[in-house]
């Protein structure tokens, strides 16, 4: 007899301990709801997919990427739009890329040599076209510094892209048959 108490009682205790004290019936598997997937825009990698990375120079820890995007095929003498995209992998309070060119690639008249973004996030993509105009042939290097302000720390790092430049003959020539 003291068996059979001890039994119920122990029935008793775990149907108590498996309920959540809300309404009979409240956990059955029709009232449990998956946790809804956050809908995501597209990734940096997706967004920047048919771009080119950037060479970083040197070794820095700086943990920022860039890769960009010809706009057009490079011709001696003509305007040549650059797409510059910054992916910095961490928060910063502001990201800023100075541009340098070597001889034979000019800044477009009256072009800025710098550009910033403020409050840059993570898993965020910072776009910028900057125009510039070959004035030799060959491969001409554009170079990108750039800085990173972040927990009252300023960090630099130093990137290049390159840009073959054939002359309008050599094109020409290189297209016909």
């Amino acid at each position: 007899m003291i068996y059979g108490r001890a039994l119920a009682l122990c029935a008793l205790a775990a149907m108590a301990a498996c309920g959540d004290g809300g309404s009979p019936g409240a956990n059955t598997a029709s009232n449990v709801r998956a946790a809804a997937a956050v809908k995501r825009g597209p990734s940096p990698q997706e967004q920047t997919a048919g771009m080119v990375q950037a060479a970083s120079l040197g070794k820095s820890g700086v943990p920022v990427e860039i890769k960009f995007d010809l706009l057009a095929r490079p011709m001696l003498g003509q305007m040549l739009d650059i797409d510059i995209a910054v992916l910095p992998q961490i928060p910063a309070s502001a990201a800023t890329i100075q541009l340098t060119s070597i001889d034979g690639l000019d800044l477009a008249a009256g072009g800025v040599n710098e550009f910033a973004f403020l409050a840059v996030e993570p898993d965020q993509v910072y776009h910028h076209k900057v125009s510039v105009k070959p004035t030799a042939e060959g491969v001409l290097f554009l170079g990108l510094t750039v800085t990173l302000t972040h927990d009252e720390l300023v960090e630099s790092r130093t990137f290049s892209i390159p840009i073959i430049v054939e002359s309008k003959r050599e094109v020409s020539a290189n297209l016909t048959p």
